[in-house]
């Protein structure tokens, strides 16, 4: 089953770095399984993999006791003991080493894999340079441990380097899981993991806080010089009196107010008032209607309205017919007259006449 590692790891490395103080480039001690098992799965970019996982930039580390047992593995982690020398050397107390790896990794340049005889010689120039440049410590010949022992004393009691782990070797990470503050990477098919925090990191930060919400040295030598048993008594006594001055306060407002007090006869004089609204909400309200905004469109009944009263103002008024005459057609006979007269002119008289 895939995990859905990237919201649980993004907790786990803020956990490390609020409780334990872990910062960036974070500090990874690479153990040869790992090594080997990344190159086996595809996964063998470390320098991408592991600043991708934990979120910032990484230094990765490993030892000359992790190195020398790859090579002493034989052919098939050749491959893995070359990719080795591409990390930088972390002094461990058994070897020595320190600074950079044979290959280095300092400023993103690796080196390729070369055989074995020359990797050999490579740790036979570094092992006789370090006997002839200051004897000591440096060339007292130690002889190499296995890796888990090598890593295991790297870390020490309380992994002070902050250190992370990535080993495949679950004793290891078993032994490694029970220091607090220790964090361990392994990975599978689906890619390379950070292990949630054990019981342990837990339970030694739990400590830590609750020991920082403690008085201070400073603010105990302030109180008086009393016995434990004495200043606890106190305490409790002055608990006590706050607590019949809360309830007193709060029985006079509910006696006042008509209300009683809270369950087991303690009550509080704080009175709660709803906030109710002060007007309209402003979001809710209809904008005003600007100025030089255009008038509304009046709608259609209305438009036909106002055209007949328009045409019944414009039209003039109507002409009373003429009263008829006492004659009974005098009026249509003076009409026939004149147009004859104008039809006919001033010779229509005349011949008339004649």
């Amino acid at each position: 089953m895939r995990r859905k590692k990237h919201k649980q790891t993004r907790r786990a490395t803020n956990y490390y770095r609020i409780n334990y103080g872990f910062h960036e480039p974070y500090k990874v001690l690479l153990d040869g399984n790992f090594i080997h098992a990344t190159r086996a799965l595809n996964l063998s970019e470390l320098d991408t993999h592991l600043p991708r996982l934990l979120g910032g930039t990484c230094k990765l580390y490993t030892t000359k006791c992790v190195t020398k047992e790859l090579r002493a593995l034989g052919k098939d982690y050749a491959g893995s003991a070359a990719a080795a020398r591409q990390f930088m050397l972390h002094k461990c107390p058994h070897c020595g080493g320190g600074g950079e790896a044979a290959g280095g990794q300092g400023k993103g340049g690796k080196r390729g894999a070369e055989g074995e005889g020359a990797e050999e010689d490579e740790e036979e120039q570094e092992e006789g340079g370090e006997e002839g440049a200051g004897g000591g410590k440096k060339g007292s010949g130690k002889q190499p441990v296995p890796a888990a022992e090598c890593i295991r004393a790297c870390i020490g009691a309380r992994n002070e380097g902050h250190w992370f782990v990535a080993t495949q070797d679950s004793a290891l990470r078993r032994a490694l899981g029970k220091i607090p503050g220790c964090p361990l990477v392994f990975c599978t098919v689906n890619g390379v993991h950070l292990e949630t925090p054990s019981e342990v990191t837990k339970q030694k930060a739990a400590e830590a806080e609750a020991a920082t919400q403690k008085v201070s040295k400073h603010e105990a030598a302030a109180q008086p010089l009393l016995r434990p048993e004495q200043l606890a008594e106190l305490r409790k006594e002055a608990a006590a009196a706050a607590a019949r001055a809360r309830a007193g306060a709060a029985g006079g407002a509910g006696g006042s107010g008509g209300g009683g007090g809270a369950a087991g006869g303690l009550g509080t004089s704080a009175r709660f008032r709803r906030n109710k609204a002060k007007g309209p909400n402003p979001l809710a309200m209809k904008k005003k209607a600007k100025g030089d905004a255009k008038p509304k469109m009046p709608s259609g009944a209305a438009l036909v309205a106002a055209a007949k009263a328009a045409a019944t103002a414009a039209a003039p008024p109507r002409a009373k017919p003429a009263a008829a005459s006492s004659d009974g057609g005098g009026g249509a006979g003076a009409m026939a007259r004149k147009r004859k007269r104008a039809k006919g002119g001033p010779g229509g008289g005349g011949g008339g006449d004649e």
